[in-house]
């Protein structure tokens, strides 16, 4: 026995004797690098981060000519109302919302519970659809905040989401695994 805590004791001196990495010194370099088109780069993270991006009217038709059960706060979307108004969204294969903001250095969308319908809609449903127009892309999460504090000022929501792609984990093993913890699928319409 004295012979192991021996062992580990002089592996532990022997390692004090070397002297530690030193991190290098703080800097004023952007961490992401500059947004020069908003739109082109919130497209690139929000596919990057397995987004779906649907261009045309057309396309929207088909996206939800594919979901059977759909809930929604109302939204009019190709000239329809879409879905059920408080429908029972457990139930529902689609949840359709609106957002705050997109921010485009992440590829991030912000939502809040007077934006997206209550909490339930962007959460609940296996695909989440949000109805987006491009002057709602910021360029960054602080200029998100902003325009949030701007809109809100005294009267903020209840609860406030970035979204950042479908759900996903990879806590098990490093296997990712979409839809963990909300929505599998998230796509984007530009309603304008």
């Amino acid at each position: 026995m004295d012979v192991a805590r021996n062992n580990i004791l002089q592996r532990v001196h022997a390692a004090l004797g070397v002297e530690a990495h030193r991190p290098l010194p703080p800097t004023d370099a952007p961490v992401f690098p500059p947004v020069v088109d908003a739109e082109a780069r919130f497209r690139a993270e929000f596919v990057a981060l397995r987004g779906e991006i649907i261009e045309s009217a057309e396309a929207l038709r088909a996206f939800l000519n594919a979901f059977p059960r759909i809930a929604t706060d109302g939204a009019e979307l190709t000239g329809k109302i879409v879905g059920e108004p408080n429908a029972n969204v457990r139930e529902c294969d689609l949840g359709v919302t609106g957002c705050d903001c997109l921010v485009a250095q992440t590829g991030s969308i912000i939502v809040s519970t007077l934006s997206a319908g209550g909490r339930a809609l962007s959460v609940l449903p296996p695909t989440h659809l949000v109805i987006a127009r491009r002057e709602q892309i910021v360029p960054n999460l602080a200029a998100g905040m902003a325009l949030l504090r701007k809109r809100y000022d005294k009267h903020w929501p209840s609860a406030l989401s970035v979204i950042t792609g479908p759900s996903r984990t990879a806590d098990i093993e490093k296997i990712l695994v979409m839809g963990a913890h909300g929505p599998k699928r998230l796509a984007l319409y530009f309603a304008d």
